[in-house]
């Protein structure tokens, strides 16, 4: 009989201060890094742990993995007395692992305890808590090894998706879903401070080495969920594999399907790919790292941020830029120049992080090394997206907080809400390609087209939602051009903007007085291997 198998995440409530968390450690990536301070205009989002949804789909026996319980909810799984029980976490929840692995030890004392993810990278876990063993790297051949079957394995992409919660203050109850494909994990380029990068051992690992295998899992995942909108994670730069980026494209083309892929990419694979073969592939947006205009990062060297974003735009696809605060050679000037720029190029959605030395990185090592690493600081509060734990030579810790805020508010207040921005990226493309010689190009621009019939009351309801005359007008601006090239707002359309404005002010109101926290539902799924 096959040894049994539980797989884990760590336990809920998230984004609450309390002896295991702080509340800035909200767990949705639009809310907490990507429209951090837009409030009702941020996407409310829940994912899947696709990390150990991947092992148990591809273990080939039995096994259980259970998603964002509670601590009543573990308990009573970890009492049916599994074999082997893995927990995989971020850093930042130490202290949830901590507690779980007390429990298992006191509840299932025979159970072997395996910690995964970002958390086994912890220096000396294995002295700090009682567990068998820290798998540090690609998970499904660890588990694979340690149950003694076979390395090999012919990757199965588990049923997992994006889940949204609310827009606008609009409940959305996660009855629409968009699929994820785990495509690989890891970037070879191994920047400094990457922990994806260097936790996979600069390894670019592909679970689809060919577009034409990767095509058929679109397929079957656009099928299965009734969505054209999927999104590749893991892989941190898709288009390192430019043959297979290219493999794909042709196999879209060919189909004449239109897709909206999300996928990340380093900005010298975009140039050498081209923004015409992305949007032809299907990809409606991108994550780009910018980093910083005081560093020498190879894959941004001799690049126009600024250009690249635009030319992206034109044809539909919307940027998350992504720039890095409180670098070595920041200083109080040059760090407002380098979000001047960053702001500059009009990405639909911008992340400002702090540098932010983690272990099993080169950027850990250095400052641990130059003892820059402020001690006593839990491992809870290392989140880049509050205050820094590092000393730096011109900023304090709390100077460092403001300027990261400062950085979101102007994005915010200076471009707008990011959903407006969408839709802006959306409509130029439309303006762009529907009358391209080409006919996949020309099925883009239909397809974004079809869209504007509920861009149009979204803009309606933002134009009326927006807490300044600047936003306002930018709304305004984009509502008039929809509205000239598709018509204006008819009676049914305002009134579900007026619904959608009322929505907002609730959902404003809400916050003020009992927060905006979204907690995950707890997910079971039993794989048969």
């Amino acid at each position: 009989m096959p040894p049994r198998v539980l797989l884990s995440s760590v336990f809920k409530p998230f984004a609450v201060n309390d002896m295991y968390s702080r509340k800035e450690s909200i767990l949705e990536l639009f809310h907490n890094q990507l429209t951090k301070v837009q409030g009702i205009y941020s996407l409310r989002h829940s994912y899947d742990s696709y990390g150990i949804h991947a092992i148990g789909k591809n273990l080939g026996i039995p096994c259980t993995v259970l998603d964002f319980p509670t601590q009543k909810r573990f308990i009573r799984e970890i009492e049916k007395g599994y074999d082997y029980i893995g927990i995989s976490s971020i850093v930042q929840n130490f202290q949830k692992v901590k507690w779980m692995v007390e429990q298992v030890r006191k509840i299932s004392p025979n159970s072997k305890i395996i910690i995964g993810g970002f958390c086994a990278a912890i220096p000396g876990l294995q002295k700090i808590l009682d567990v068998d063993d820290v798998c540090v790297g690609e998970g499904i051949s660890f588990m694979r090894n340690l149950l003694g079957l076979p390395g090999e394995f012919d990757f199965k992409n588990p049923d997992i998706s994006t889940n949204f919660m609310e827009l606008l203050g609009v409940p959305l109850f996660g009855i629409f879903k968009s699929p994820q494909i785990v495509i690989g994990l890891g970037c070879s380029y191994g920047c400094d401070f990457c922990s994806p990068s260097h936790f996979f051992g600069r390894r670019h690992i592909k679970f689809y080495t060919s577009g034409k295998k990767l095509f058929e899992e679109i397929l079957r995942v656009s099928r299965r969920f009734g969505s054209n909108m999927i999104s590749f994670i893991g892989d941190d730069n898709f288009l390192i594999d430019l043959d297979r980026a290219e493999e794909l494209r042709r196999c879209v083309v060919k189909s004449g399907r239109i897709f909206n892929f999300l996928l990340f990419g380093s900005a010298d694979k975009v140039i050498d790919f081209g923004p015409d073969k992305l949007a032809e592939m299907g990809v409606g947006m991108i994550w780009i790292g910018r980093e910083s205009r005081v560093t020498d990062y190879p894959k941004n060297r001799n690049i126009n941020m600024k250009e690249l974003v635009g030319e992206l735009r034109r044809y539909g696809i919307n940027t998350i830029l992504s720039s890095i605060l409180l670098l070595d050679h920041h200083t109080k000037d040059n760090i407002q120049e380098d979000i001047d720029e960053h702001i500059a190029c009009r990405p639909a959605f911008s992340q400002f992080s702090h540098y932010a030395p983690v272990p099993c990185t080169p950027l850990w090592d250095r400052m641990s090394k130059e003892g820059r690493l402020i001690s006593g600081i839990p491992w809870e509060d290392m989140h880049a997206f509050n205050e820094p734990w590092f000393s730096h030579p011109h900023f304090t810790v709390q100077e460092g907080k403001n300027i990261q805020e400062e950085a979101y508010q102007r994005d915010f207040h200076e471009l707008g809400p990011s959903w407006f921005r969408l839709i802006e990226t959306e409509y130029e493309c439309w303006k762009y390609l529907h009358r391209s010689n080409t006919a996949h190009m020309r099925a883009r621009a239909d397809f974004f087209a079809r869209q504007m019939k509920t861009h149009k009351i979204l803009l309606a309801a933002m134009e009326y939602l927006v807490p300044t005359a600047h936003m306002r007008e930018l709304i305004k601006n984009v509502r008039r051009q929809v509205e000239r090239s598709f018509g204006g707002v008819n009676p049914v359309q305002m009134m579900a903007a007026g619904g959608l404005y009322a929505a907002g002010r609730l959902r404003e109101f809400r916050n003020r007085r009992w927060g905006d926290v979204r907690q995950p539902s707890t997910r079971v799924v039993h794989y048969d291997g």
